[in-house]
């Protein structure tokens, strides 16, 4: 029962997580991975401060998009 729990847990995240989601250019990283190399490459930290979900296949597209990151939590 455990197992079933982390399970399904692990395929929650993994769909609703930006960072655990697959990278849309290349479906085999996911978005941590691809953040992980690239501040590899460059040697510079990277963060996502805000990022937009679209939503297409409807009538209506559904644009979400994140708040900015305050001014507070930049300083520290």
């Amino acid at each position: 029962m455990e197992k079933i729990v982390e399970g399904k847990m692990a395929k929650f995240y993994e769909e609703v997580c930006l960072l655990d989601q697959p990278f849309i250019k290349e479906q085999t990283i996911s978005v941590s991975q691809l953040i992980a190399s690239k501040i590899g490459k460059l040697g510079e930290n990277i963060s996502v401060r805000r990022f937009a979900r679209f939503k297409v296949g409807e009538q209506n597209w559904t644009i979400g998009q994140t708040k900015p990151a305050s001014t507070e939590e930049t300083k520290q």
